[in-house]
């Protein structure tokens, strides 16, 4: 372009991208980077994390379709519940101060029964 003076682009801003008012190569910030790269790099994590999730989900899918095909389901369910009901029964004593010790309460328990043999006599064969 003849008209274009020389040391310019035809924006007429300085072509090395050193002037202050300047935001640079066209599409840039001021950093130098295009910014739509912040945009892809959150983009990216989303779309990871959103895979991550799925995949987790797909495996629970999986591990839940492997239990039902159980034969002892039912039992293993019935276990299950006996084992939480055991684990409620712990964390209510732990909770609950003015309970009596479990071991206190066999313990008496046990000494009330071999007291009420003892007084009953010997039992024989």
């Amino acid at each position: 372009m003849p008209e274009q003076e020389e040391g310019t682009d035809s924006a007429g801003s300085d072509p090395t991208g050193t002037d202050p008012t300047s935001s640079g190569p066209t599409g840039t910030d001021p950093s130098g980077r295009h910014p739509t790269v912040g945009l892809e790099h959150a983009a990216l994590l989303a779309v990871g994390i959103a895979d991550l999730a799925l995949e987790r989900l797909r495996h629970a899918a999986d591990r839940g379709q492997q239990l039902l095909r159980r034969s002892d389901l039912r039992d293993l369910l019935a276990d299950g519940m006996n084992d939480l009901r055991a684990r409620g029964e712990l964390a209510s004593r732990r909770v609950t101060p003015d309970t009596e010790n479990y071991l206190e309460v066999m313990a008496r328990r046990a000494a009330k029964r071999a007291g009420a043999a003892e007084a009953s006599g010997p039992t024989h064969a």
